[in-house]
């Protein structure tokens, strides 16, 4: 991987060669527009729908219901919120083997407003009993995840964000496990588990400190519960540290199995307020800034 590469172009590289070599494989999209994939607009195999979306999923449903593949990207919020029942029963509920890319989680989008932030979209596409969910934090993880897209079977939504995500590169993730230490410290008192962008906050806060390790959560179902849960029991505190709202991301995933396996242990959560949020700029540090949810307030939780 090249040092200057977007997280998106890493991987639709891999997807665009996927599609290439393998005639079973359709890439679908609502009107977006990503560089990797340009080459293959004219290819049969490649179909924009335009702004509908709901069509767009049901088409996807379609094509992947025998022994095809389909791969659809587009924004979070739209490609989520505007089908959800497509979503549901279309894909779902006939666990066909469709990926669906939303690209633009958290507030990566951020002069857009809150049309195009995705906050909520996590935990709305975990709701579906068959949808796993992978949310990818860095350049590494979209690698891994891009070349191994066969792996996860049956109905799959994937969070991609942007920009060079390079914090982490000498990981070596285990999609079977569904998260990684991606800063780890000798002394366990305090464990941040995040997801997507803010494991990059979380790891520059860690870096400073020689009590914080940083866990990546990155699979939402069908992760290892057991390991999960024998390293969670060595920490004293344990602080959420999420891009998404309180209710719509990772948050009641973790609350849910700590509350399984009754883990008494010091929780604390950092995320976005449940509210739609107005603000607007260029810089999408100002607004996490504005909402109180930047690194700095998570080394004041320490």
């Amino acid at each position: 991987m090249k040092k200057s590469n977007d997280i998106r172009d890493i991987f639709f590289e891999n997807i665009k060669k996927k599609f290439i070599k393998d005639k079973n494989f359709y890439i679908l999209t609502n009107d977006a527009d990503v560089h990797a994939l340009r080459s293959l607009r004219n290819e049969k195999r490649f179909l924009d729908t335009g702004v509908a979306e709901q069509n767009l999923i049901n088409i996807a449903s379609g094509i992947s219901f025998k022994k095809n593949t389909a791969l659809v990207y587009g924004f979070c919020t739209f490609l989520t919120f505007r089908c959800y029942e497509q979503l549901k029963f279309s894909l779902g509920s006939h666990k066909t083997n469709t990926k669906v890319v939303g690209i633009g989680p958290g507030y990566s989008f951020s002069n857009d407003g809150p049309t195009h932030h995705g906050i909520q979209d996590l935990y709305l596409m975990f709701l579906i009993p068959e949808m796993q969910v992978i949310n990818i934090a860095d350049n590494n993880l979209a690698n891994l995840v891009s070349k191994n897209i066969n792996l996860f079977k049956g109905p799959t939504y994937i969070r991609l964000d942007k920009g060079i995500q390079n914090f982490n590169k000498k990981i070596k993730y285990n999609l079977s496990d569904g998260f990684n230490f991606i800063h780890k410290n000798k002394i366990k008192k305090t464990l941040v588990i995040s997801s997507g962008y803010f494991c990059n906050l979380a790891t520059e806060v860690a870096g400073e400190r020689q009590d914080i390790s940083v866990i990546n959560f990155f699979k939402m179902k069908n992760f290892n519960e057991f390991k999960f849960k024998e390293i969670i029991k060595q920490f004293k505190k344990i602080i959420i540290y999420d891009e998404n709202t309180k209710l719509g991301g990772i948050s009641p995933i973790l609350m849910a199995f700590l509350n399984k396996y009754n883990l008494a242990i010091n929780v604390q959560i950092l995320a976005s307020p449940d509210k739609q949020t107005f603000k607007y700029s260029l810089e999408r540090n100002k607004i996490l800034k504005l909402l109180g949810i930047y690194k700095t307030d998570l080394e004041r939780l320490l």
